[in-house]
C-alpha cells in the first residue's frame, strides 16, 4: 500500500509541475524568456515540495515505529 501511495505522490507531484505551474507561467512570462525561465522555477517549485513531502512522510513514519514499540 505505502508503494502505491508514494507512485501517486510521485504522478501528483510530476502533473503539477508540468502542468499546473508551467503553462501559467509561460502566459505570465514573455516569450523565449517564459520557457527558459517557467521551466527552472518549476523545477524549483517542484524540489521545494517534494522535500515538504519527503519531510512530512519521514515524521509519518519515525511515528509508527514511535507507537509500534
Amino acid at each position: 500500500i505505502v508503494f502505491k501511495a508514494n507512485m501517486f505522490i510521485t504522478f501528483l507531484q510530476m502533473g503539477l509541475a508540468n502542468e499546473v505551474q508551467l503553462i501559467p507561467l509561460l502566459y505570465l512570462l514573455n516569450a523565449v524568456d517564459g520557457v527558459i525561465y517557467g521551466q527552472a522555477l518549476t523545477d524549483y517549485i517542484a524540489v521545494i515540495l517534494s522535500t515538504i513531502i519527503w519531510k512530512q512522510y519521514q515524521n509519518s513514519i519515525t511515528k509508527e515505529k514511535d507507537s509500534v514499540k
